[in-house]
């Protein structure tokens, strides 16, 4: 079987989750003895120099970049609240980009084209193809938006963001129909795409594949607790404001020798100005493994967002014990008490991370079963087993209705 993958980044280096996802993907189903190409676009935000592209990716058949640009500019920016289109799209739209795509479908016979996320989803639009079209959503975007919207008082913020969010809505919603099928990471998105973009074609819920991450062998230290994750997405920097403002402080009048490290790419110069006593803003994290070896406990106090928290199942394979919302637990179905700790106040939430950094056996009995779980549910190679059962079964369909 031949798949071409279409991505808006090379997803390298593995610092955030949708690198992860990404990466993931393509090396689980190169490894299942699929023939993938992938064509993506080379940020300037996210660039990746060619020696390092030749010696991460080696497992794919063939890998082609095309450079763009896609950061906010002012005036492109401002100009776009005088026209309809979504701005958060308009940026990753480059027509060279849909010629090199479309010639690289002319000169390969490809059984499946599968584009990673809705970023490229515009380039199936006058895509000559026989080939089904798969969109693979890592988050139903606009759903991030509107939460995001909710969440604000009255000001001009609150309707920028509304304006976003109404505009993402309609190109999600529209983009999602041309696709012969759309593959959720979670059950809820899924049933999403199907209530709320009033998608009809075949659906799917495949979970993204993780790899167990390189054990450094150091001590737990149980009052050590940490947050890992992208600080340019606005859902985390919602989530470490919160728990900044109203989560801390409660767990610091209560327990005075709990640590925090807030670490993250991107990391807001504001939230510097964390760094107090225990609270530590690390900033980008050059290694992972380094970073979270010697902690205990992964907080994840989102409240908004889609999708599924890669971060939070790699520390649940580290052997982290994890306190988390009901949205950061979204799309993992994660039993409260046996998996992790499930915390929606800031009362709540902090008696959680104070409980698991005092109580030892607890803390390690749930890390205990939130490993085995995810290792269960979550492992790459089976993850990638159902995307190759799916690409045979949506091939098999588009055969039968082409010879009906």
């Amino acid at each position: 079987m031949k798949v071409l993958i279409i991505g808006s980044r090379v997803p390298y280096p593995l610092r955030d989750g949708g690198a992860i996802a990404t990466y993931n993907l393509l090396k689980g189903l190169s490894e299942t003895g699929i023939e993938v190409d992938y064509i993506t676009l080379n940020t300037k935000k996210h660039f990746v120099d060619k020696e390092t592209l030749e010696k991460q990716f080696g497992f794919l058949n063939q890998l082609i970049t095309f450079d763009i640009d896609t950061s906010v500019k002012p005036i492109p920016a401002l100009l776009n609240l005088f026209q309809s289109s979504s701005y958060n799209i308009t940026r990753f739209i480059n027509d060279a980009f849909r010629q090199l795509i479309q010639t690289k479908v002319n000169e390969s016979k490809y059984d499946v084209i599968h584009f990673e996320g809705l970023f490229v989803a515009d380039y199936v639009k006058g895509l000559k193809t026989q080939a089904p079209t798969i969109l693979r959503q890592h988050n139903i975007e606009y759903k991030i938006w509107e939460t995001l919207y909710n969440s604000l008082s009255i000001g001009l913020k609150r309707w920028y963001t509304g304006l976003l969010s109404r505009r993402l809505e309609r190109y999600e919603k529209s983009v999602t129909q041309l696709f012969d099928a759309v593959v959720s990471i979670t059950e809820q998105d899924k049933a999403n795409t199907v209530n709320d973009l009033k998608y009809k074609g075949h659906t799917a819920s495949i979970p993204a594949g993780i790899t167990t991450s390189t054990q450094i062998n150091a001590p737990i230290d149980y009052l050590s607790v940490y947050h890992i994750g992208s600080m340019e997405w606005l859902p985390n920097q919602e989530a470490m404001k919160w728990f900044h403002d109203s989560i801390w402080p409660i767990i610091e009048s209560q327990d005075k020798e709990i640590k925090f490290y807030m670490g993250g790419k991107h990391m807001p110069e504001t939230f510097r100005a964390f760094e107090k006593g225990k609270f530590h803003v690390v900033g980008e994290v050059a290694d992972l493994d380094a970073f979270i070896s010697d902690k205990s406990i992964l907080a994840v106090p989102l409240k908004s967002g889609s999708g599924i928290r890669i971060k939070t199942i790699e520390a649940m394979m580290a052997g982290k014990a994890v306190v988390t919302t009901s949205q950061g637990a979204h799309g993992l179905e994660l039993e409260h008490g046996v998996h992790c700790l499930i915390a929606d106040t800031a009362d709540a939430f902090a008696e959680a991370v104070i409980r698991l950094a005092q109580n030892r056996i607890e803390r390690d009995k749930i890390a205990e079963k939130g490993q085995a779980y995810v290792n269960m549910h979550f492992g790459n190679e089976a993850v990638s087993k159902q995307w190759k059962e799916f690409y045979l079964k949506l091939l098999n369909q588009k055969i039968d209705q082409s010879s009906s």
